[in-house]
């Protein structure tokens, strides 16, 4: 079983070339720029579901014995990992020369590095990694039963080992490189209280102080419902936006929580201050115990999240500047995150009555109710057109008077009058001509978050959703909440038909255009 696997992993590396060089060919092909990102693509491309289910199905196979720290199933997955390593020819980055970082007796971290190009910023590190232990046969500090059998951790943490494999796999592929340096690290002793990454930073095998950025891959073989769980861009400014992306497939969507516990590696480097993030999918019934097995993996979801990974490290390695860390973020919670994130109560509908669909005349509105005494309305008028326009719904109805500056036209039917009325009817409240509300957020600097999106408005129609983030507007970014509400007023004074916002939401970058219908410039209103 463990020579099969190693073989299948062997002989796929060639046909992963093929597959490289003709994504290059294709790209050839195509426009200057698409050529200069082809290695993105190729890099993509050669993440496969085949690759990672070699990698957990070793890891997580009954003759490792559940890896734990020192046992001989450990050093038999350290040297699957160095093999890999080897293969590829990364740098070792461990002790002497070597990939392997020895402590406490027989247990042994294995580091790597793929060296910058950068003759500054490659003596920086961006910091990837997974643990490689578990738990062995399982006991009353370690498992949650039944104990004495072989628990071989497939989620925990066989699929974050798999995904940074098939990540350096992909890096490898061309000769781009990023401009920082990127520190691969397969930590031993995490379940015996992160022994390995905390021995580590006692004894860096590069300058602590060059590590700017930690991501800690646990558990991420369990994707459900597309959610991937990004925790700790809290850690330092700007970090959300960073871990956002573009590139994501329709069904993945991030959770950033503002969860973080001392429960995995990522706690070592938080507590070394370093700003640190970790990639997750989720607890299940299976943690820590045998049934934590290769048949439930979802391998498709671990390729997901690997290239999610690719896209995001070469970016941060890319960047021109990494955040500070932020000692702050231990003390917000997820109650923190429900308090802080609460959206705005339901703004007000501007309509002074209620109506309701007429029984078989869905172009018709009976009015059932009247509040303002001021208004020609009575209850059983017959809405027919509002604004000359004729009535195709109640949705209709509410989004015009929402743009309305102080008085709808409508045209009803009255029981006992023949001709229709042309009636002005007052409306409450300011006219509301996008539908958002947004705050900031000191943590992330230059972009707004979404508190309310007003029912029928054009922003609601346009697909905008609260805790949206809003990071630009017809391209251009913005310093701070007045400035975006500046520049969107002035578009809306200049009756612009439609304006473009750069969005973020679940972790989701896109555009949005929210489509306008020219009116007056708006009053003061705090909703737009």
């Amino acid at each position: 079983m463990i020579h099969e696997s190693w073989k299948l992993r062997s002989c796929s590396r060639p046909l992963k070339r093929l597959i490289a060089v003709a994504c290059l060919c294709c790209a050839s092909l195509q426009s200057l720029q698409a050529a200069e990102n082809a290695w993105f693509d190729i890099a993509y491309a050669s993440i496969t579901v085949q690759e990672l289910t070699g990698h957990v199905h070793f890891l997580a196979d009954d003759t490792l014995e559940g890896r734990e720290a020192g046992s001989r199933g450990g050093h038999a997955a350290a040297k699957y990992i160095i093999e890999h390593l080897e293969e590829i020819g990364l740098q070792p980055a461990g002790s002497g020369k070597s990939y392997l970082q020895p402590f406490r007796g027989n247990s042994q971290n294995i580091l790597a590095v793929l060296e910058g190009n950068d003759p500054a910023l490659k003596k920086e590190y961006v910091l990837v990694g997974a643990h490689y232990d578990h738990v062995g046969y399982g006991n009353r500090r370690n498992s949650f039963g039944p104990f004495g059998f072989i628990h071989n951790g497939a989620d925990d943490n066989a699929s974050g080992v798999a995904a940074v494999l098939e990540l350096i796999d992909a890096l490898t592929r061309t000769e781009h490189r990023p401009r920082r340096s990127i520190l691969f690290a397969f930590w031993d002793g995490e379940e015996q209280g992160l022994l390995g990454s905390t021995h580590w930073t006692k004894e860096p095998t590069v300058p602590l102080d060059s590590v700017k950025l930690g991501i800690n891959l646990d558990m991420v073989g369990r994707l459900t419902n597309g959610r991937i769980e990004v925790g700790g861009t809290r850690c330092g400014n700007g970090l959300r936006r960073q871990m956002s992306s573009a590139r994501l497939e329709d069904r993945a969507w991030l959770d950033f929580s503002w969860e973080y516990k001392e429960n995995s590696d990522h706690w070592t480097f938080y507590q070394a201050k370093i700003p640190s993030i970790y990639v997750h999918t989720g607890l299940h019934d299976d943690y820590h115990r045998p049934s934590d097995d290769v048949e439930k993996i979802n391998v498709d979801g671990i390729r997901l999240i690997t290239g999610y990974l690719l896209e995001k490290v070469s970016e941060l390695a890319d960047a021109e500047t990494l955040p500070t860390f932020r000692g702050e973020s231990r003390m917000e919670t997820p109650f923190t995150q429900r308090r802080v994130e609460r959206p705005l109560p339901p703004l007000a509908s501007r309509l002074c009555f209620t109506c309701d669909a007429v029984p078989g005349e869905p172009s018709k509105m009976q009015v059932k109710r009247v509040f303002n005494g001021e208004s020609p309305l009575v209850p059983g008028d017959q809405i027919v057109a509002v604004n000359g326009l004729k009535i195709e719904n109640a949705a209709m109805l509410e989004t015009l008077a929402l743009r309305s500056e102080s008085l709808l036209q409508l045209t009803v039917e009255r029981p006992g009058i023949e001709e229709p009325l042309e009636l002005e009817v007052p409306l409450s409240g300011n006219p509301v001509h996008l539908g958002l509300s947004w705050r900031e957020d000191p943590v992330e600097p230059q972009s707004v978050y979404i508190t309310r999106v007003v029912p029928h408005s054009p922003a609601a129609q346009a697909g905008f959703q609260v805790n949206d983030r809003i990071y630009s507007v017809e391209g251009n970014g913005f310093v701070d909440r007045n400035e975006l509400l500046a520049r969107v007023q002035s578009l809306l004074a200049e009756n612009a038909s439609t304006i473009r916002f750069e969005v973020e939401t679940r972790g989701v970058i896109r555009q949005i255009d929210v489509p306008l219908t020219p009116t007056h410039a708006p009053g003061s209103d705090s909703t737009l």
